[in-house]
Parts: structure tokens; sequence; C-alpha cells
């Protein structure tokens, strides 16, 4: 009889836009329209509770009393089904005492606004998620990895495939020579909920040096790992400490060279004298004392070469012609120790560039001779010359050698750092502060066995410069030519 009764209605129930229920006194299901079906998950002649979980039943119960003595209710719940869980659905009843039914109409259509409205804040938070420009990775109460954007991906050097699952001791793996340094990243995080650490993460292009900041976030449960990129502030820093050690040089070989000078001209004169009536063991003892004097005085020239400033004078001229002219110079040293040079260029357009000449050849004579001394029984010089993106010359002067180690590549600039028995450490920060104050830049790579490759990028002039230059006087600063052209390219 039920279901014929309500067949006479089902038009009107069915095109109810929200889900509709009808249960007897006994809590029995005699009617559930189609959106009630599909959206609840309800079935006709059961009993709500196989429909329910028990705290929700328990709740039901209460709804169904309200009605039977209001005839009519409007209350809101959880409704916890055995399949789904739906929060704060509003519920419409109205009780027949005729029948003794209860119908029930779910004002389903909020929830479904409420839900979407979630929907949509959680898709913004996703774009921001995703489209940050530092890395980001969730780790859940068990330590593994349930997210992580593609700028996290990038800055790790890995796939999100490879990671997202993982446990984050994975990280172990990721920086094999940071051991020590994670160690404590996982010991300040599972004492304190927090941990930065900075990492090295080798790259083709050079290292990248990572800066990973984690916080735990108890209401959730969840760690937040921030991974940003500090190559950049880090080499800025180095080269700020270089151009510090620099100036403390220069301060230091101002107050001392020419203190130094005076009495080394004394003692060559004198010893230049005494070399006029020396005989036998006397004059070859003199003759070692005057090579030690001239060693000094070279000395005190590469001090005041560090100490002095930046500006001299500057014209145009071709990068491969003075390459030429450098490799002209050395080449009876490289026959004597027999070593090949060879010079390979590879230009399209002019190689112009501005700067001292002379202060350049200096350069170029220093890293050569930094090759003949890695070479004492003779190897292999390649020199290659490009022009790259029309704006830049590029030098690479490669030696077979005896190569350097890591930590000798970090610190060649390095003012006083030498691996030689009797360097100064002068000569390489001499060419690094002689190429920076010509706004190029100079890189090392090496591997111990194999030799080592300096490489030099110097911009390359256009023709406005050629006019301002053609229109200054004979003393020319870089920087204030730099600054008044806005064409110069800068790398």
């Amino acid at each position: 009889m039920p279901q014929r009764f309500f067949s006479n209605f089902d038009f009107t129930f069915q095109e109810c836009e929200e889900p509709i229920i009808i249960v007897d006194h006994r809590f029995h299901i005699l009617f559930a329209n189609e959106l009630a079906k599909e959206h609840l998950q309800v079935e006709e002649d059961i009993d709500i509770k196989n429909w329910l979980s028990e705290d929700s039943y328990d709740v039901w119960k209460q709804i169904v009393e309200n009605t039977k003595t209001r005839s009519y209710t409007t209350e809101k719940m959880s409704i916890n089904t055995l399949n789904s869980k739906i929060e704060d659905m509003k519920v419409t009843s109205c009780y027949s005492d005729v029948y003794d039914w209860i119908l029930l109409c779910f004002h389903y259509s909020e929830v479904t606004s409420k839900v979407d409205k979630h929907l949509a804040i959680e898709k913004k938070f996703r774009r921001v998620f995703d489209q940050s420009e530092s890395g980001l990775l969730l780790t859940d109460a068990d330590k593994r990895i349930v997210e992580m954007n593609e700028m996290a991906a990038k800055l790790l050097n890995v796939s999100l495939h490879s990671i997202i699952g993982q446990d984050i001791s994975i990280l172990w793996k990721l920086f094999p020579n940071e051991g020590y340094n994670i160690h404590k990243f996982f010991c300040s995080l599972k004492e304190t909920g927090k941990g930065e650490l900075t990492v090295q993460v080798p790259m083709k292009e050079g290292t990248r040096y990572i800066q990973l900041t984690s916080n735990y976030d108890c209401k959730e449960d969840i760690q937040l790992t921030i991974i940003r990129d500090e190559t950049e502030r880090i080499m800025m820093m180095k080269r700020l400490e270089h151009q510090q050690t620099l100036q403390m040089v220069g301060e230091m070989a101002a107050s001392i060279a020419h203190e130094i000078k005076n009495p080394m001209t004394t003692l060559k004169g004198f010893t230049d004298l005494m070399k006029m009536t020396a005989t036998g063991e006397n004059k070859r003892y003199l003759s070692v004392l005057d090579r030690e004097i001239e060693r000094i005085e070279n000395i005190v020239n590469e001090f005041l070469d560090l100490s002095k400033p930046g500006g001299y004078e500057m014209n145009i001229f071709s990068f491969s012609e003075l390459m030429e002219e450098t490799i002209e110079l050395m080449q009876p040293q490289s026959i004597m120790q027999h070593v090949e040079i060879e010079y390979e260029k590879n230009l399209y357009q002019e190689d112009l560039i501005l700067g001292n000449s002379h202060k350049l050849k200096q350069v170029l004579i220093n890293l050569l001779k930094n090759a003949f001394e890695v070479m004492p029984s003779g190897g292999k010089i390649v020199i290659r010359q490009q022009i790259k993106y029309y704006d830049k010359v590029t030098i690479s002067i490669e030696d077979s050698g005896t190569g350097m180690s890591e930590n000798d590549l970090e610190n060649i600039f390095t003012p006083f750092y030498t691996t030689k028995s009797e360097g100064t450490g002068l000569g390489l920060a001499f060419v690094a502060k002689t190429v920076e104050e010509h706004n190029g830049k100079i890189t090392a790579t090496s591997k111990v066995g194999e030799g080592t490759i300096f490489s030099i990028d110097f911009p390359l002039v256009i023709q406005k410069q050629r006019e301002m230059v053609a229109e200054k006087s004979l003393e020319i600063d870089f920087a204030d030519l730099t600054e008044q052209s806005d064409c110069f390219y800068s790398v």
C-alpha cells in the first residue's frame, strides 16, 4: 500500500530539487526520491539504523521525537552514513499524525555550495603552492613526503614521482657529502620541530646552494619544508669577502711596500758594486743574493699591483691580437719546458673589448705560467676563444697538468692561498681582481690528475661605446663608463 500510495506523488517528489525521505514510526524508510538515493546513498525498505552510523542514529532519534512533538522542525546535523560523511546539513522534517509518517527534506544544495566553495579555496591554494617561487615540501606524521611542487623538484634536481611517497630521510641519499649537517638538521626537527640547513647541489652549470627551512604544524600534524635557492646570495657574500680581503691586502701593501723597496734598492746597488770586484766563490754567492733580492722585488710588486685602484688608461683592442702577442711572448719558455700551445679561434664578428691591454696581458701571462708550473715534464695547453650570444668573448685555457682538489679550487683566488712551495698566493688574486675591474668573470674547473681549465668572459664593445671612448680623455674609469652607457653588456 505505501508504494502504491507514494507512486501517486512520484512526479512531485522526483521534481523536487532536494533529497527527500519518508520514514514510519519505526524509522523504516518507506520512500526515497532519486536525489536521496544518489547523494545520500539511501535505499528504500530498510531501517535508518542500517544506513547511519551509531552516533548519527542517536541524533536522528532526537530529531524524530522533536518532530512528533511540534509537527515541523528545521535543524542542522552532521550525517555520518556508512559510506560517507556530510558536515552541518540542514534537515527539515514534517510529521503526519494521520499516517504516523515523517517526511524529511535534506537541504543538500546548501552543503554542495559549501563544498564547491571549499574546493575553490583549495584550488586557489593549490595554484599558490604550485606557482610559488620557493620550493615547498609537505611531510606527514610518518615522515613521508606527501606533496611537493615543481620548484622544489627543480631546486633539488630530482623528479616529482621519485620523491613523493618517500621517507624524508631520502635527503641523506640526495646529499651524501652533507651527512653531518643533515644529522644535525634531523636532530633539530625532532627536538624543536624546526630545522634549517644549507646544502650544495651539483648541477651541470655548477654548484647550487640550497637552503631548507622546516616547521612543524602540531594542529595539522604536518611538516612544511621551504626550499630556497641561496646561490646568488652566497656567491655575492663570497665576492664581498674576497673584495674585503683584497682591500685589506691593498692597505697592508701600501703601508709596507715602499718601506721594503727602499732598503732593497740600497742592497741591490751594493751587490752590483761588489760583483765588480768579486772573484770565484764570492761571485757565486753574490749571484744567489742578487736573485733573492729580485724575488723579493717581484713579491713587493705583486703587493703593489693588488693595492693600486682600478682606474687606469682604457682603450679598445682586439682580444685575439692580445692573446697572440702573449703566446708569442711565452713561446721561448714553452719550447724550453716542452709544452705545446694550441690556440683555437671561433670568431664570427669583431672581438673588441674595452680595457687596459697591459693589465690583461699580465693576466694571461700569469695563467700560462701557472699552466707551465703544473706540467714540469712537458704537456699541452689548449686555448679556445669564442664569441657567445653576440655580447661577450670567452677564452678558456686548459692544461694537462696535475689538476686540483675541490678545496684548492674553492680557494685559488684567495690572497696568500697557494699550493706551491715557493708561491706567494698573490698571482691568481691579481688575476681575479683585474678581470673583475674589466667587468669580466673568471671561473675554474679541475680534476685531480686530469688538468685544469680557466675560463674568462669579457663584454664586447659596441659602436656607441667606441664613440664614447674616442671622446674621453686618456684616463678612463671603467665604472664611470658603464654607468653612462645603457648599452654596455654586463656578464
